[in-house]
């Protein structure tokens, strides 16, 4: 092997600096940096989910607002109760309350369970005139909560002896739906 001209030790040496340098910038600087990337990235990542979640707790009154209106709407459209008994009352109560209101005499009222989860009935039995029935009707197709006729039977047997009266017997069998009270 021949000896190395003083140009060729000098490029030599050069090329082992720059490799050595190399070295040092892979193995000690890219860590290091690599590492100020990952937590620049992780800053980020931070920043949006504080952005995210501030976003949220500042919704978090008209989400509640949201959740109270629900609520409101639902008690429009159901009983709420404890139990099925409680509610097969409340419905009873609103019919009788329905017929009073149009001077119904008031026979008989009956609250029942509904074979079907979440529903209750019950039923009226009253003596009225023709009048007071369609108001009756009325008063009950605007009712909150919101109930169905599942059964109406009217007997006249009065008019047959006296065509001038217009009293009536009417038995109404009625469903509600209705939500357990909390």
């Amino acid at each position: 092997m021949r000896t190395l001209s003083p140009r060729e030790s000098r490029l030599i040496a050069l090329l082992i600096l720059v490799a050595a340098i190399a070295l040092v910038i892979l193995v000690v600087i890219n860590p290091i940096a690599g590492s100020f990337r990952d937590r620049a990235a992780k800053r980020e990542e931070l920043a949006f989910t504080f952005q995210s979640n501030e976003l949220r707790i500042a919704n978090l009154n008209a989400l509640q607002h949201a959740a109270e209106d629900q609520a409101e709407a639902q008690r429009g459209l159901y009983i709420v109760a404890a139990n099925a008994d409680e509610a097969g009352e409340a419905l009873r109560e609103q019919l009788e309350t329905a017929a009073q209101g149009v001077g119904a005499t008031i026979k008989a009222t009956e609250a029942g369970v509904s074979s079907e989860e979440g529903r209750t009935r019950a039923s009226l039995e009253a003596r009225l005139g023709t009048g007071q029935l369609s108001q009756l009707l009325d008063r009950l197709n605007l009712a909150k909560p919101v109930l169905v006729i599942e059964t109406m039977n009217v007997v006249a047997e009065e008019q047959l002896t006296n065509s001038k009266s217009d009293q009536i017997d009417v038995r109404l069998e009625a469903s509600a739906p209705f939500v357990r009270a909390k």
